[in-house]
This record gives C-alpha cells, structure tokens and sequence, in this order.
C-alpha cells in the first residue's frame, strides 16, 4: 500500500513519528520519506511548519475482500478513512506527475528493492511502469559537459561491473546538507529496468560533489550500458537530471575518480585522499572474488586451446612459425590475442597450415555465457614463453601448464572489476599469476602522485586475493 499526505507541527518540536494501522493492527512500514511544503506555510500560519511524506506498508493478505478503516497515527493524533473496494482518484503515473519530484525519486528507488512496490515499475512495453513518464520527463544530460543545468561541469563515467560515478561542479560553494543520490537504469532485451546503487557517503567538497555508486545486487557481466537518474538537493536549489555515463575500464574509471574527487575537494587534498582511500577499501571488500584452493590440473584428454597473446613483432610472428607444427601437435584450437594486424598475421600462419581452428578474438563474457571453453584447458602462450619452448624443446611443459576453463568466470570478473575485459588483457594478467603467483603482481599503471599510486595497489590488491585460484596448473600424466 502507498500513502501519500502531509502532515504539521508546532513549529520548534520535533517531527512526529508517522505509523500506520487497519482496524486496530499495526501494519509494517516498508518505506518512507519527507520533503517540504513550502506551499502550506501560508495557510497553517508562522507557528506550524509541515512536510510532506510517502509511506510504503504492507497489508494483510485478503484485505481488499472486506471494507476497513485505515488510520494514521501522528505523535498519538490518528486520522481515520475507509479503505475503498475500488480505486478511486488518478492513474498512478498522473498521480506522481502531481508529486514533488523528490517523492517520486525515492518511491522509484524503493521499487528497486521492495517487492511489493515491483508491479509500478513494469508494463508490456519493456518501460518502467509509472515511472516511465516522469523519468522520460527528465532533462538528459551528456556525459561530460560544462555549463549545463546550473551547473560548471558535470561528468559521468560507467564500468563494465556496473559501477557508476557522477561528479557536478557548481557556480558557489557547497552547502551543508546538500545531498546527491542517484539510480542506475540499465538497458536490455526485456527493457529498462532499475538498479539500486550503494556505496560510500558522497564527497562533499568546495564547491563540487562526487557520488560514486556500485550495484547492490551483482548482475551478469559485462553491465550493458545505462543512464543514472540523479538527485541534487541542497538549501540553495534541487535538481533532478539523466545522463548516460561514459563507459571505461576498470583502471580508467578509478584513475578518472582520482582526478575528478582532487577537482571536487579543491584545496583540501587529505579529504579527497581519506574519500578515496575509503572508498576503494570498501570497494575491494565488496568486489573481490571469493578465491578458493587451485583446481586439481585438466587430465591430458582434456581438449588443449593454445592462447597466443603478446605476440605482437615480426620476431614473436617468426617464432610462431617455427612452433607452429609442434603447436598444432598439442593444441584442439589456436587463440591469437592482441592488435588486429599483428594477431592477424601469426592467425595466418595456421590458417595457411590449415590443420586447427584458429581465431583471433576471444569475448571472455559470451564464452563465459555460453560455456564455450569450460571442458577445455587454456594454456597461455606469450612471445618468453614461446621462445624458451622453442630453444629448449620444452614445449611438452609449457602445455602442461593450463588454465582450466572452469576458472574463466572468475577471470571475467578480475577484469571486470580490477583489468580490462578485452580477452587479451585479461590473458596477459593472469599469465602473470600464473607463472609468479601473488608475489609477481606489483600494481597496475603509472597513475600520478599518491592517490595513483593508491589506486595501482588497489588494483594490484584484486589479482594477488585471487592468486590462489590461478596457480601453474600441471596435467596428469
């Protein structure tokens, strides 16, 4: 059940508690908020001060079988109505066109969490149910502009795991209570649907404020593009606003973070520095992998996929040559992975051979999908590796070395949440796993000062917790 009314109080007291009941039986309150009603303060007079409010209750199951009163009660002050067989009033979607827009943001995100709310958000043309008006309502802003909105600069990046940030850099100073919140709207075949963002408290610096938000509920990756609802509310104005963020990798967006909490903070850089070092705590926290004990080694029947990445120089390309019999000898199929004209060339040296498979792409998120490769050993091979092979007849060893391709969703997501999800990135990191194991994992990139390096040992962080998983793994004899 939704309620939506107004209530006031002696101005100087404390706002009354609101509670619901039907017919002597307190009922659950799911969800409530405020805003204020500037519009009654003529009429109730100086002495009272009113806000409005939304509340979300459930009701007993059979409720609507028989006529009942509902009360609300206010600091021991109840009013009563008779609940009607049939609904009376507005459309749900003309009724939040009449609703301060602050009510309807956070009705919509109460509908991304309670299930009682879920019927509002859904209808059969893949919308967003009542809200699909007042959302498609909303200014849509870019993703980077300046002077847009009232507004000096607003940015809005995305990740593949679903992550948002807005930052918004206004003309004056921040005021205290100043709030921003967002939603993440994701896209789809079955449509728009809501995702509920958390996270850590906003940044509120000099005169800009950051929000960085990441999904309650993990999703399949890699996170389809969407746009982000924003709120801003503050004594000096509110704004409501959409934007579809620019989507980056993982070590972009951080390092886009870094850069945008400095331009927020202003000339406090500790508060930037602590905003960030907490945030990218709890993120570690929340989006590392559970890394358990290394799978026991693929036995030798297990179909072999020779992973050719870094391969990338007409001496990597010449080697590939040479090995390419003994590859073909060992290997069901040939991966190369790296720049279009460089994997394209060493493809065609099998290809041309025409004795296995050869691709030069790997969509690391649609052979997770589909579970192209999950019999299947991996077995990454770059340009060192090939060349020891090569002037050592060691071959044999290097196949013997692989990647189970049970282990590649968890690989989807270190490079969702920590790397880049293009196969060849994500090959070359865990190679690096593999053949040094946590110690061999240094930090990522050359960000600047110490909040880059900062973010560099918060990546690195993601890839040593999950060594463990990736250790060299030997086939059975």
């Amino acid at each position: 059940m939704l309620l939506l009314g107004w209530v006031g109080w002696p101005r100087g007291d404390d706002r009354p508690e609101l509670s619901v009941s039907l017919d002597g039986r307190p009922l659950a309150t799911l969800a409530q908020s405020h805003h204020d009603r500037p519009d009654l303060r003529d009429g109730l007079g100086l002495a009272i001060q009113a806000q409005g409010f939304a509340m979300v209750a459930r009701l007993p199951p059979g409720t609507a079988a028989s006529s009942q009163r509902l009360f609300l009660d206010a600091a021991g002050s109840a009013q009563g109505i008779a609940l009607p067989r049939e609904r009376v009033g507005p459309p749900i979607h003309e009724l939040f066109g009449q609703c301060h827009w602050s009510v309807v943001f956070e009705l919509l995100r109460h509908a991304a969490l309670l299930p009682e709310l879920g019927s509002l958000m859904h209808d059969d043309q893949g919308g967003l149910g009542a809200f699909t008006r007042w959302v498609d309502g909303l200014p849509l802003l870019p993703a980077a502009v300046d002077n847009v909105h009232g507004f000096l600069r607003l940015d809005a990046i995305a990740t593949p795991s679903g992550e948002y940030a807005v930052a918004i850099a206004l003309p004056a100073p921040v005021d205290a209570g100043t709030t921003l919140h967002a939603i993440a709207l994701a896209g789809g075949p079955g449509g728009r649907r809501v995702i509920p963002l958390e996270g850590t408290a906003p940044l509120l610096g000099e005169t800009g404020l950051l929000l960085h938000g990441r999904p309650a509920v993990p999703a399949a990756l890699p996170s389809p593009p969407g746009e982000l609802v924003v709120q801003l509310r503050g004594p000096g104005g509110d704004a409501w606003f959409r934007t579809r963020p620019a989507q980056k990798s993982a070590p972009d967006f951080l390092d886009a973070l870094r850069r945008l909490a400095s331009g927020a903070a202003g000339t406090d850089v500790m508060e930037s520095f602590a905003w960030l070092r907490l945030l990218l705590e709890d993120r570690l926290e929340a989006l590392a992998p559970a890394a358990g004990p290394a799978e026991s080694a693929m036995d030798a029947d297990a179909p072999r996929i020779a992973v050719l990445h870094g391969i990338d120089d007409p001496f990597a390309a010449r080697l590939a040559f040479l090995a390419a019999p003994e590859i073909e000898r060992r290997a069901a199929e040939v991966l190369v992975l790296g720049p279009r004209q460089a994997a394209s060339a060493v493809a065609d040296i099998f290809l041309e051979r025409g004795q296995v498979p050869t691709r030069t792409s790997l969509d690391l998120a649609a052979a997770v999908r589909r579970g192209t490769y999950r019999r299947c050993a991996l077995v990454p091979i770059d340009a060192q590796d090939l060349a020891e092979a090569v002037l050592e007849d060691g071959m044999d060893a290097l196949f013997a070395r692989n990647l189970p391709g049970t282990r590649l969703p968890m690989l989807l997501h270190l490079a969702a949440v920590a790397g880049r999800i293009e196969g060849a990135d994500a090959m070359e990191r865990v190679t690096r796993l593999m053949q040094q194991g946590a110690g061999g994992i240094r930090g990522f990139g050359r960000m600047e000062g110490a909040a880059g390096q900062l973010v560099g040992e918060h990546l690195a962080a993601f890839w040593r917790r999950a060594a463990p998983a990736f250790v060299t793994q030997v086939a059975d004899a």
